[in-house]
């Protein structure tokens, strides 16, 4: 048997194989280690920048820093609280309503007003109550703005509030809007300086929707000085000094030859209006009293037109208090006399003087004295409705040295009312009013009309 020839081409390629493989594998092993270190290197360089961009992320999420790093005093923030906001350490608060009324005369010779018109406006020359034709108002005047502000310091709380609505000087409907301040005053620790409602004011009684409010009310607003402390639970006295202009005087007429009367009509300001008040509340019986003293002089002209200063002390007593009863319903008295304080402090249509001259040349204090009574009943957790009346009483002079039978004798006002609350900051109601007026003479009048509210607290 023949062998088969040997096949030269295939050995020597299978011998090149075994070369190859032989120095493939050592230098495959060698090079591991270097691509382990690459991969390592490539990871460290994709942590390193995934921790730059974090960085970045948490540094866009921090509030904007003031221009200097070293001062805070710019940085806004939510007030720990949750009512108003932080710039730096002095809370702020912005708050108000925004309140639209129309308002239906039924009798008014002067145009629909914000409030009860005054009857004493349908009366004619003659003294006949002479009403004119309906009348139809519309305004947002009445739209509140409010802002307040707190900062600790070394002496204590330092705060400020300013208060103000749309009247401007003018009290009708119009278009015209008009800014004004209604207060405005900075406080320290237990002190309040500025302007704010008289410390003789005495807000027991129910809500109207009329911007002027119940007959025979404390109606004003005044620079003052006022001190409150602590004087036991939920009781707190207050002591001020307040502005003492305003004050008016009752002089005859000029055509009489006896004539007595002022060489100016409003009271001389001597020395502030003094006024020290009480409150106290305790469960669901709350009360106030609050006494008042001021000091009128005026020069008095004689017969021979001849100035002679004369004065006298004017002072005025406020007790007032309200009672919540299980049933829902509220019941709120307040009761105010005085002389020397009725054309200031006490609201009633035409006012009335203060004090007047008499038939000696005397300077005497006029005497006024008031009240208001209110039911306010809670009808469901939606509806309240409010019955408030109030009452005005003035002095006749039987020694005055003029005649009095054109000045106010007394005046009253009725409301009643219907709130709607849906929702907490919003409130739409309907109210009526009346106001009657009689002078000393015995001519009386009356007014009245219908308003429709719709108010959104904020």
């Amino acid at each position: 048997m023949r062998a088969k020839p040997l096949n030269t081409g295939k050995l020597r390629a299978s011998v090149r194989g075994a070369i190859g493989t032989a120095v493939a594998v050592p230098l495959l092993f060698s090079a591991m280690p270097t691509m382990a270190q690459s991969q390592q290197d490539e990871m460290q360089d994709l942590r390193d920048q995934m921790q730059q961009m974090q960085q970045r992320m948490d540094e866009m999420q921090q509030p904007p820093q003031a221009a200097n790093a070293g001062d805070d005093s710019s940085m806004v923030s939510k007030s720990p609280d949750g009512e108003g906001f932080m710039v730096g350490d002095t809370r702020v608060e912005i708050n108000g309503y925004i309140k639209a009324d129309a308002i239906y005369g039924f009798e008014d010779d002067n145009g629909v007003t914000l409030g009860p018109s005054d009857a004493i406006g349908t009366l004619d020359d003659k003294g006949t109550d002479h009403p004119g034709d309906q009348d139809v108002g519309m305004s947002v005047k009445q739209t509140r703005l409010k802002l307040s502000t707190n900062t600790p310091t070394a002496i204590g709380d330092v705060g400020g509030y300013i208060e103000m609505d749309f009247f401007g000087e003018g009290f009708a409907f119009g278009d015209t809007l008009s800014p004004r301040i209604r207060r405005a005053y900075l406080t320290v620790g237990n002190w309040l300086i500025g302007r704010d409602w008289t410390t003789f004011s005495d807000f027991n009684y129910g809500t109207t929707l009329n911007f002027w409010g119940p007959q025979g009310q404390i109606y004003e607003r005044q620079a003052q000085i006022r001190y409150s402390m602590d004087a036991g639970e939920n009781t707190t006295v207050d002591f001020a000094l307040e502005n003492p202009g305003g004050g008016t005087i009752l002089a005859g007429e000029e055509a009489d030859p006896d004539y007595r009367g002022v060489q100016d009509s409003n009271t001389e300001n001597v020395i502030p209006d003094m006024v020290v008040r009480l409150k106290s509340s305790s469960g669901p019986f709350s009360f106030q009293a609050a006494a008042i003293g001021r000091y009128l002089t005026a020069d008095i002209i004689d017969d021979t037109q001849k100035g002679d200063e004369d004065s006298v002390v004017g002072y005025g007593l406020d007790l007032g208090g309200s009672l919540a009863l299980p049933t829902g319903t509220t019941l709120m008295l307040t009761g105010v006399y005085g002389e020397g304080i009725g054309s200031k402090y006490i609201f009633a249509p035409a006012g009335g003087a203060d004090a007047y001259v008499t038939e000696d040349g005397d300077l005497e204090a006029i005497e006024r004295y008031t009240f208001i009574g209110t039911i306010s009943q809670e009808l469901t957790d939606t509806l309240t409705t409010n019955v408030i009346y109030g009452k005005g009483f003035s002095e006749d002079p039987d020694d005055f040295v003029g005649s009095t039978g054109g000045r106010h004798d007394e005046s009253s006002s009725a409301t009643v009312n219907l709130l709607y609350t849906p929702v907490d900051p919003l409130t739409f109601g309907i109210e009526y009013n009346r106001v009657d007026y009689e002078r000393i003479s015995d001519e009386k009048a009356h007014a009245q009309n219908v308003q429709v509210s719709a108010i959104y607290n904020f």
